[in-house]
């Protein structure tokens, strides 16, 4: 079993000996003992290419899962994900920005109009969507969850889901899961401290 961890941010930034400024308030984040390897999975992007573990690998990417018609929390996340964004351009060199991937879960909905949702946000954001079977895998691997419930009578259902903001690294793997609301200086902070410290680990090895 993998055991996990939560960290604040000041706690994180003393581990690596980076200094923190006093009254720095905690982010909700649980780390892996061990970045977690996704599962391979084969889904389409927005522009209708492939979309498998691979395009994880290279750089940094913060990835959540939601539906295009949902009413409040899709797009207040997103929305976050954007301040965060901001936020780091203030810290890092535009090719160290953060990928940012949303997973449609309702596909019969999502793929349609993906393109437009995602663009609505931010025209770099790539969304992804499938079947079902290898949106599972993807979920999964993220440690994340939806459900989508059975049809009304008027044909409309439920989707349920979780709103985590999952972090990888550029060898592809799980390092970090943030919930929202996210403060976009805190995040962004600890994003880029997690690049410097993931830069540094490398060289040592």
């Amino acid at each position: 079993m993998v055991r996990r961890r939560v960290l604040s941010l000041a706690a994180f930034v003393l581990a690596f000996g980076l200094g923190a400024s006093a009254g720095w308030a905690e982010i909700r984040v649980v780390e892996p003992d061990k970045p977690e390897t996704l599962p391979a999975f084969a889904l389409s992007d927005h522009k209708g290419q492939p979309f498998t573990a691979e395009r994880y690998k290279g750089h940094w990417s913060l990835t959540t899962i939601g539906f295009t018609s949902c009413p409040d929390v899709c797009p207040f996340v997103l929305s976050n994900i954007v301040e965060v964004v901001n936020q780091m351009t203030l810290r890092v060199r535009p090719d160290k920005l953060p990928q940012v991937v949303f997973v449609g879960v309702d596909p019969g909905r999502d793929a349609p109009v993906m393109a437009d949702y995602v663009a609505h946000f931010d025209p770099r954001f790539v969304g992804v969507t499938g079947s079902h079977a290898e949106l599972a895998k993807l979920v999964k691997g993220i440690d994340g969850f939806y459900r989508i419930g059975k049809p009304k009578k008027d044909g409309d259902y439920e989707v349920q889901h979780s709103a985590s903001v999952i972090v990888t690294g550029p060898d592809g793997r799980v390092h970090a899961k943030l919930s929202p609301p996210l403060d976009p200086g805190e995040v962004a902070e600890y994003l880029t401290r997690k690049q410097i410290a993931y830069v540094r680990a490398q060289r040592n090895n």
